[in-house]
């Protein structure tokens, strides 16, 4: 596969829309194609991320074109960079819906994102399946059309604070959360977990973003004394926040999501600053077939904690529609998300051996490169390891994985 630069993924957002893979199309010429959208963060605060989520779509439908399509149709995709912004998000999600007429949109990152989207796509009866992590991402009654492949902020913080607790010398915390969707549904499990251990919560404090300086906000915290920092934030405000700690002589230490606390923020900080941070997200199943080809197909992909989970939901969108064995719409994608991936079945790791099985009439349950992909009624995943990283000589190395 080629490999993408940004400049080129940007460039491709902005055209009509490409059907990969002509010898698949030449052989399904007679059916019409499937039209999918990708909305993800080409630049922005997930700039880092969206890129190679973007390329691990377009690997999925790379082999599935091939291939044949799905029940001879293929898949056409339609790129737009949502910048990590709602109202750009809005307007690049009304053009995928009104004027390319998506069956789907897979892998929206942030959850402001995801949350300004959501009503269009249930309207237009549009599936969307993305990482956001806000519980409210899949609240409320969107009648099947919303899933995510990302734990939701409860299980994400008390993942958090299942490693928190473990480290007996933390029995002070605080927490310092940007103002987003998830910043008081994380805080609040996460701080749930820690004081019925028996941790102290010193301080719960929201800040605002693009602030050129959190001294006050510093100050403030470390006036508490904190053994740990629980700094929940994107790349962005995490470096500014990192570096006004670190002056301040703070000795603890910080635990911050791996989306925060990535090369971005070690090459913005300096390796000085950085070394020692901890960091957490969703493990994806390294031993996994599906991991093993995804990480062949996507160079650097392997660097990114969505990158696998965009493989995933790309297959699992690729599945549900072959399930259906003929019609193509987001209904029939969410009617089949679960036919398609929760147990019991045979347990697939790719759309070819799921798309085959399937064709044979037969069940399965496919298990991606980001791990089970089990889908609660809400769209919720069930379960889900965790990994934990901490920054060691300008590079974030992993320590453990913590399962459930």
């Amino acid at each position: 596969m080629t490999t993408m630069t940004r400049r080129e993924l940007l460039k491709a957002s902005g055209t009509a829309g490409l059907v990969l893979s002509a010898p698949a199309i030449l052989s399904a010429q007679s059916k019409e194609p499937i039209p999918i959208g990708t909305l993800c963060p080409l630049t922005g605060a997930g700039g880092s991320y969206g890129p190679d989520m973007q390329r691990s779509v377009v690997a999925v439908v790379e082999r599935i074109n091939k291939a044949g399509g799905i029940n001879a149709r293929p898949i056409q995709l339609f790129h737009e960079d949502d910048q990590t912004n709602a109202e750009a998000g809005v307007r690049a999600a009304r053009k995928l819906i009104d004027v390319n007429k998506v069956v789907a949109i897979v892998s929206t990152w942030a959850s402001a994102v995801t949350l300004a989207v959501k009503p269009l796509c249930v309207e237009a009866r549009v599936f969307v399946i993305g990482v956001s992590g806000a519980d409210s991402v899949t609240q409320g009654d969107h009648k099947g059309y919303i899933a995510r492949t990302q734990p939701n902020t409860n299980l994400q913080g008390r993942m958090y604070a299942k490693f928190a607790v473990s480290k007996k010398e933390w029995k002070r915390v605080a927490y310092m959360a940007l103002q987003t969707p998830y910043a008081q549904s994380f805080g609040d499990a996460f701080t749930g977990v820690l004081k019925a251990a028996g941790v102290t919560i010193t301080d719960s404090l929201i800040y605002e973003d693009k602030k050129p300086s959190y001294r006050s906000e510093v100050t403030r915290v470390l006036a508490t004394n904190p053994d740990l920092i629980m700094l929940e934030g994107y790349t962005p405000d995490s470096v500014v926040m990192a570096k006004d700690i670190y002056r301040a002589a703070y000795k603890g230490a910080v635990l911050a999501p791996s989306f925060a606390i990535n090369a971005k923020f070690i090459e913005g900080v300096g390796a000085e600053v950085a070394e020692g941070i901890w960091n957490m997200d969703r493990a994806p199943l390294f031993d996994s077939p599906a991991y093993k080809e995804f990480s062949a197909a996507v160079p650097r992909g392997d660097q990114s904690p969505y990158a696998p989970q965009a493989w995933d939901q790309m297959t699992l969108v690729a599945l549900a529609l072959a399930a259906a064995k003929g019609e193509a719409s987001g209904t029939v994608i969410k009617d089949n998300l679960r036919t398609v991936s929760n147990p019991p079945g045979t347990v697939v790791y790719s759309f070819a051996d799921g798309a085959r099985l399937l064709g044979e009439g037969k069940k399965i349950n496919y298990e991606g490169a980001s791990g089970s992909c089990d889908f609660d009624q809400i769209g919720d995943i069930l379960s889900a390891p965790f990994s934990v990283q901490q920054v060691r000589k300008g590079k974030s190395e992993l320590v453990m994985i913590i399962n459930p």
